[in-house]
């Protein structure tokens, strides 16, 4: 009786479908897009669309099925019909041109920005404008693997002043600019994650083929049993109930840890760690996301007794609760607001002469984590002497800590703070996270596999920075990967160099622009887009995004749209050496040369023995030439070649910017001086 049931219940399943599928979903125009689902064994599933085209397909032994749909020209809206033993109807369907948007946090920041610093320009006044029906986007679930995921949370919505918010904004602007240069609607696929390096969107079997990953792909496969077993361990442990909101609100939740804020709990056997950091590092948590306590007794001057005082924790990321001597003193549980100073009042009644202890509960739901920001930040102070910094208590040095409830895909599992079980977790060399070889793949993109884009935006390199020469390989074969893995050889891949920050001379940003650069020669069907001229000294995010996804845009529109326009700023090609001058050409200049602000600057001329110094340049007629007295003998030639660069100089006719380059063969020459 028992199989007879299972047999029933199993013939009487449900037609399913992925979330790539939904109501106001976009389909890409003219084309045979793949539509898959689940369903029972030996189902026969229909799936019939309104403008006219129908197919039949039938699920494997394993409840799988796959069909293919033929679209017109670019219109809707229209409704598709998937029936197998239940009926499915998608509404509001329109077919256009769809892109896939990936990279790490410059494509993941939405049209609301990162407040408070990571804003958009214009994007308050472009939000109350955004009624667009014919732009549409789906935002997927960030989420990391080990294998192939099947599926992710996400939906899909038309753009309108609520719903722009969420959107990406270099994926916005680049969907406006096609949509009204072209009229035909467009759909964004954003599947971005900040933080994550390239090499864990690209399938390790792809990654073998690069000598570079060798030993780290021989420590991946090593730590994969033991991952997964880390894995069912967490899972071991007593869920912790969430709020109302289980998505965007975690102060509701009773993490039942309560008692690591008072005096009287011992802490003697927590371990330490020095603040402030990102934790998420081999030497303190490492990979990580839950709940972290911290504490720290502090001496308090006998002249601050019954004063207010200010507690300054500096930023952290991504919430947190503050506690003095067990009484709460305040907490930042809204989401997004990780780069936020913290900053809350002790009352007079808590403060007394002597011993004070200091107890943060901090959250991190993704991503790095920790109590980050610099050391001067974080002190005690009265009320109204913040610009005294001879009347403060520093607390920045070692604070016990001790975590006690890890946040895994969606669920906060606890631990027994009181046995301090975390430090009893399994130790797991490779964690997964989004810089694990091939997680992003697997969590990401293998979900959306087959579904039929026209191309891809793609903004990361950050996370790649020193790492140029290996770049320079390890990037065109994430777009091989990619292209067999959407069996489309010929798909779209526009990509843009990193935007100019000082990341410091430990981090040559500067390499990386250069092995984006040179990749352009290495592949076909790419286009790039220089940020030269956008970069911000505060932060690694260019606040205009309006130009990133424009400029992205004009790839698009010149190879795939019919609109004839410049794609690039002027790009290096060749160089000539006469004597004690170095004449350079350029491609795309064919609008002509441009010396914004009346000359040139930002190039360097060097010697055969790699050393730099600021030289002169002029534009004479499709060439620019170059020359330094000091060295009578040149032998190559830079420009740009820093970190961050406030004034970029060299465009052409049509006023986009030349990148950074140089001519040396090796993008990491073994000796160099820098001029920055």
């Amino acid at each position: 009786m028992a199989a007879i049931a299972l047999s029933i219940t199993t013939a009487k399943a449900d037609v399913r479908l992925p979330h790539i599928f939904g109501d106001h979903m976009m389909l890409q125009q003219q084309s045979t897009c793949p539509i898959w689902g689940w369903g029972a064994p030996g189902e026969k599933i229909t799936i019939k669309a309104s403008w006219g085209s129908e197919t039949i397909t039938e699920t494997n032994s394993d409840g799988k099925w796959e069909a293919r749909l033929t679209t017109k020209k670019y219109g809707g809206p229209y409704t598709i019909t998937i029936t197998g033993n239940n009926t499915i109807v998608i509404n509001d369907v329109l077919i256009g041109e769809v892109w896939l948007a990936s990279g790490q946090s410059n494509m993941e920041i939405p049209m609301m920005g990162w407040q408070p610093q990571d804003t958009i320009l214009g994007a308050h006044k472009d939000i109350q404008n955004a009624n667009n029906n014919n732009i549409r986007f789906i935002n997927v679930k960030q989420q990391a693997g080990f294998e192939p995921k099947e599926d992710f949370d996400g939906s899909w919505n038309a753009i309108n002043p609520q719903t722009a918010t969420f959107c990406s904004a270099v994926a916005y602007y680049y969907a406006q600019k096609i949509n009204s240069e072209t009229g035909i609607p467009v759909g964004i696929v954003n599947a971005s994650w900040a933080g994550c390096n390239a090499e864990s969107w690209v399938d390790i079997e792809y990654l073998k083929t690069l000598p570079e990953f060798k030993d780290k792909i021989a420590e991946y496969m090593t730590s994969l049993p033991l991952q997964i077993n880390l894995h069912n361990w967490i899972k071991k442990h007593p869920v912790v109930k969430p709020g109302d909101n289980w998505a965007n609100e975690f102060s509701a939740m009773k993490f039942n840890d309560e008692e690591c804020a008072k005096l009287s709990f011992d802490d003697s056997q927590w371990q330490e760690m020095r603040l402030p950091c990102y934790y998420d590092n081999p030497e303190n948590i490492g990979n990580y996301d839950g709940v972290v306590w911290f504490r720290r007794k502090v001496n308090i001057p006998s002249d601050w007794q019954g004063k207010k005082l200010i507690l300054s924790l500096g930023p952290i990321d991504d919430m947190d609760a503050a506690f003095v001597n067990g009484e709460k003193v305040g907490e930042t549980m809204e989401p997004g607001i990780w780069n936020q100073e913290r900053k809350y009042t002790i009352q007079p009644g808590l403060v007394r002469a002597g011993e004070m202890l200091i107890a943060v509960r901090m959250l991190d739901n993704g991503n790095g984590g920790g109590i980050y920001g610099r050391a001067d930040l974080m002190k005690i102070y009265p009320e109204g002497e913040e610009d005294n910094p001879e009347n403060a208590v520093y607390i920045a040095g070692f604070w016990k800590y001790l975590p006690t409830c890890e946040y895994l895909d969606d669920v906060l599992y606890q631990y027994d703070h009181k046995t301090r079980e975390y430090y009893s977790r399994p130790q797991v060399d490779v964690t997964l996270s989004n810089k694990t070889l091939a997680a992003n793949y697997y969590g990401m993109l293998k979900p959306l596999m087959p579904f039929k884009v026209a191309g891809v935006i793609w903004y990361q390199g950050e996370s790649n920075i020193g790492r140029a020469e290996e770049y320079c390989k390890l990037f065109p074969t994430l777009v091989q990967c990619w292209r067999d893995a959407f069996k489309n050889q010929g798909m779209k891949f526009y990509y843009c160099q990193i935007a100019p920050y000082d990341f410091g001379y430990a981090s040559p940003s500067y390499e990386i622009r250069e092995a984006q650069r040179r990749c352009m020669k290495l592949m076909n069907g790419v286009g790039m887009a220089s940020l030269i001229d956008i970069g911000r000294k505060e932060t690694m995010h260019p606040v205009r995004k309006r130009e990133v996804g424009e400029r992205l845009a004009l790839w698009a529109l010149n190879d795939l749209y019919g609109k004839k326009c410049e794609t690039s700023g002027p790009d290096f090609q060749s160089m000539v050496i006469n004597k004690n001058t170095i004449e350079l050409t350029f491609e795309h200049a064919e609008s002509g040369l441009v010396a914004k602000g009346g000359r040139l600057s930002g190039f360097e001329i060097g010697d055969s023995r790699g050393n730099f110094l600021p030289a002169e340049a002029t534009i004479s007629g499709d060439k620019v030439i170059v020359q330094c007295p000091e060295i009578p003998k040149p032998k190559n030639v830079r420009y740009c070649w820093q970190n961050y660069i406030r004034t970029a100089s060299l465009f052409n006719g049509a006023g986009l910017p030349a990148s950074s380059f140089t001519t040396e063969k090796r993008i990491s020459p073994k000796k160099q001086v820098f001029t920055e």
